[in-house]
């Protein structure tokens, strides 16, 4: 087949409408935010349209796929788009092929035109057959995956429930844009073409499941406070708010805050949060507290008489990792290790779950590099020391590329992948070495 792919330009869209409304069942597709229409033409002539669109703002199936937490899907969402309509323009069985090639020049051809339109590149796809008029059989011989079928509901804006029932599931298909697209979209970090539409405002959005909220203020309600009497909001709410703010990405105390004024008055309620005052002190019925950015500061960089800080980091870690290993149960297969720092307020190692994106263990640390035996790498190697690592494959950044990092791995039952850089030249050096000697890809590979 001699077909030519391109995008359907402004003046042609009302031309575009009327065409799809005319030859698909469910008439032409109405869209809002980032979207791109194609033209599919042979010889100069249209034979095929296709719609793409912004993803579905939450899919059981999709999602449990993908293996994202809430507040990684609706920061990263945009990478995902969805085939919102295809549509043949020649009599049905005319051209018995066309659509599984249309499919496979849409997959290849998309990503570069998306990145042209919206500034950035989709991961992977997503579409959806009604069981009751096709069982998809385009889609699977052009290589998209049955993820699963959907519960049959239509998300409606204007109506009192978000979600209402339309009677009609249907098959979930997905097709990844490129072979390592599973693992990218949720690794901890993306190429620059991807990474530019993986920073949505997850508003309202908890990174972990309402069952496990509870748990986790009450765990946290058990940290040793340094404040006083005059605190307003107890620090189990304060610490639960600032675990899910980190979870969801927050780098600084302001964006802890901004996670916080986003929570629902049911989530604060949720989370252990005080009623509401008003001016003259009186309790506002019904509405619940937000902490306010003075009462993250004041708690985390609590100091005593002598003027030292005495929020006491390690007691924290231990209920946060007490917590965690009740969620858990079992070690993932993948566990990722690194150090997050909030700005002079608190510095955490943790050790993630690089499937789900679930956080296993935690420990204090004063800084990257520096103070001996607090700063990032003898802590991660301490905290690795304490955990059953059997089956799991652990890996790090440069700065804990050490002999005995590999040794305490090796010691609890694990295997390791250590990333090397410049400081250690030596290992570098060999690295370098048998690159040359033994290539990773062989020349045949890469005329492929």
């Amino acid at each position: 087949m001699n077909i030519a792919v391109r995008q359907c330009m402004i003046g042609e869209t009302e031309w575009f409408r009327k065409l799809e409304g005319k030859y698909h069942y469910m008439g032409e597709s109405h869209g809002a935010g980032d979207l791109v229409r194609l033209v599919f033409e042979e010889d100069g002539r249209p034979v095929a349209l296709m719609t793409w669109a912004a993803a579905c703002y939450c899919l059981k199936a999709r999602d449990e796929r993908i293996g994202w937490n809430p507040a990684m899907r609706a920061a990263r969402l945009k990478l995902v788009v969805n085939n919102r309509r295809y549509t043949e323009l020649v009599p049905k069985g005319a051209r018995p092929n066309l659509a599984s090639h249309v499919l496979g020049m849409a997959v290849r051809e998309l990503p570069a035109i998306w990145e042209r339109q919206w500034g950035y590149r989709p991961l992977l796809a997503e579409t959806f057959c009604d069981i009751e008029r096709t069982a998809g059989t385009c889609y699977r011989a052009a290589g998209w995956e049955e993820v699963g079928k959907t519960k049959g509901f239509s998300r409606v804006n204007h109506a009192r429930d978000f979600y209402i029932p339309n009677g009609r599931p249907k098959v979930l298909f997905m097709k990844p844009f490129r072979r390592d697209a599973w693992d990218l979209i949720v690794s901890n970090a993306l190429p620059d073409e991807y990474d530019v539409a993986a920073h949505s405002k997850a508003d309202g959005v908890l990174p972990f499941r309402p069952a496990q909220l509870e748990s986790l203020h009450w765990e946290l309600c058990h940290v040793k406070d340094p404040r006083g009497g005059n605190k307003s909001i107890g620090i189990g709410p304060l610490l639960a708010i600032f675990t899910m703010a980190v979870a969801a990405g927050a780098k600084d105390l302001k964006a802890a805050h901004a996670f916080a004024r986003r929570l629902s008055n049911a989530q604060l309620k949720e989370l252990g949060c005080p009623k509401a005052k008003d001016a003259l002190g009186n309790e506002v019925w019904g509405k619940y507290a937000c902490p306010s950015y003075n009462a993250f500061y004041h708690l985390l960089r609590h100091k005593d008489k002598a003027g030292r800080y005495d929020f006491d980091v390690a007691d924290f870690a231990a209920h946060l990792s007490k917590w965690m290993t009740a969620q858990h149960g079992k070690l993932a297969r993948h566990l990722a290790a690194d150090g997050k720092f909030v700005d002079e307020v608190v510095g955490l190692v943790s050790v993630v779950d690089a499937e789900s994106g679930d956080v296993v263990a935690v420990a204090p640390a004063s800084k990257k590099e520096g103070l001996k035996g607090r700063c990032e790498y003898p802590v991660l190697r301490d905290t690795l020391s304490g955990m059953d690592l059997s089956g799991a494959i652990v890996s790090t950044d440069a700065l804990s590329c050490q002999d005995d990092t590999a040794h305490t791995v090796l010691a609890n039952g694990g295997d390791y992948v250590l990333q090397v850089k410049a400081n250690r030249q030596g290992l570098m050096d060999q690295c370098k070495t048998l690159c040359r000697i033994r290539p990773l890809v062989s020349s045949s590979k890469k005329k492929n």
